[in-house]
């Protein structure tokens, strides 16, 4: 196993152990209410479609860090080349930050407080849900607009002294359902990231 990899799930295996520290933050959020059956793997090609469409930029930077022990070696033999595959590398991720901008005008939502860790998270919603219901969730991590898509159990809800700001009087509190390890790898590293852009402004 290369030193890169090794370091990566060393990152990753210290971040397990703070799986459940969370942080408040903004985010772009939205939510469904979906059914017991809906939690099953097998969705229609449209749903497929539209969390292939919130996910993008998620899946491209998890290629980008598979890539970067081969652009190394690369960059050994040939740094004019390397130089040219990591062109190719922003140019994507540029259209991929556009198709980004689009699914975020569609969503129509407006940032709003949340407190998140890799377990779960809360955010404010207009209507009351029960406990034990379970809620289609999708989200946009801001400044990065990553976008992630993931079922949670509702866990409590409760009232909130006012209306905060319009996005709803009620505190939805929720944990993950059978979310991917990719998934949760993002809201790892953004949680951690966002931690230590805190520490620093201190």
């Amino acid at each position: 196993m290369d030193n890169y990899r090794m370091k990566h799930r060393q990152t990753i295996k210290g971040a397990e152990r703070r799986s459940y520290f969370r942080i408040d933050d903004d985010a772009i959020l939205d939510f469904r209410l979906v059914s017991e059956e809906e939690l099953e793997p097998d969705r229609d090609f449209e749903h497929q479609q539209l969390v292939d469409r919130l996910t993008l930029r998620a899946r491209f930077e998890s290629i980008s860090r598979e890539f970067v022990p081969i652009l190394r070696e690369i960059e050994a033999s040939s740094p004019a080349l390397a130089k040219y595959l990591s062109s190719i590398d922003k140019k994507l991720n540029i259209l991929c930050e556009l198709h980004m901008d689009v699914v975020v005008k569609g969503m129509n939502m407006t940032p709003q407080k949340i407190n998140l860790g890799a377990g779960g998270i809360s955010f404010f919603a207009s209507k009351p849900l029960p406990a034990g219901s379970i809620l289609e969730l999708s989200v946009v991590l801001l400044p990065e607009f990553v976008g992630i898509f993931a079922y949670a159990r509702v866990v409590t809800c409760t009232c909130a002294s006012d209306d905060m700001d319009g996005v709803g009087a009620y505190k939805i509190s929720v944990e993950f359902q059978r979310i991917s390890e990719d998934v949760r790898d993002t809201i790892i590293r953004h949680v951690l990231n966002r931690e230590q852009q805190s520490m620093m402004g201190r």
